[in-house]
């Protein structure tokens, strides 16, 4: 379920599998509540922080049975308004920056929706190319775009590997005939 309210009320709801001890808001934070652990210590709810990871993403960590776990901030977000997903599913950032965990950002996706997202806002590792690994530019003159797909390729190298693959064809069958005379 969506929340469909002014993005500046901040909505609180508690995280699956930590219901009474974190929660997690529409605007892409976590808290701790107020509680006593199991060995009778009090503790006073806060706001997390939330560090950043070296790939972008923002993390923290929750307790619970007196162990912990590091999780990222946007699937706890999607878990909480949304529930957990099911099997092989990615929380995606719908505008492509990592740290900006609010709902109104996130969805559940497939590795595959992630990927056209990374491409689609110039995150991708390929996307960002300027050339081909033989050095030829990818500008519109030289860049041939495989229909229906996500791939493209240098047009002179296209070009190169055609022309190979029609000769050593041609080769293989005047051996074939050779050797069948």
């Amino acid at each position: 379920m969506n929340i469909t309210e002014d993005d500046t009320a901040e909505v609180w709801r508690p995280i699956p599998g930590y219901e009474n001890a974190y929660d997690a808001s529409n605007l892409g934070r976590v808290r701790s509540r107020d509680r006593v652990t199991d060995r009778g210590r009090k503790w006073s709810g806060r706001v997390l922080r939330q560090p950043t990871m070296k790939n972008g993403y923002r993390i923290v960590t929750l307790w619970r049975g007196g162990s912990q776990k590091s999780h990222l901030v946007h699937r706890l977000v999607l878990a909480a308004f949304n529930g957990w997903p099911e099997s092989g599913a990615e929380g995606r950032h719908l505008d492509g920056d990592q740290t900006n965990n609010a709902l109104a950002n996130l969805a559940w996706g497939s590795h595959s929706d992630n990927q056209f997202d990374q491409v689609a806002h110039g995150m991708h590792s390929n996307a960002a190319k300027t050339h081909c690994p033989l050095g030829h530019p990818y500008n519109e003159m030289n860049t041939y775009v495989y229909p229906g797909k996500p791939h493209r390729m240098c047009r002179t190298c296209r070009t190169n590997y055609q022309r190979t693959y029609q000769r050593n064809l041609r080769a293989a069958r005047r051996t074939a005939k050779e050797n069948a005379a």
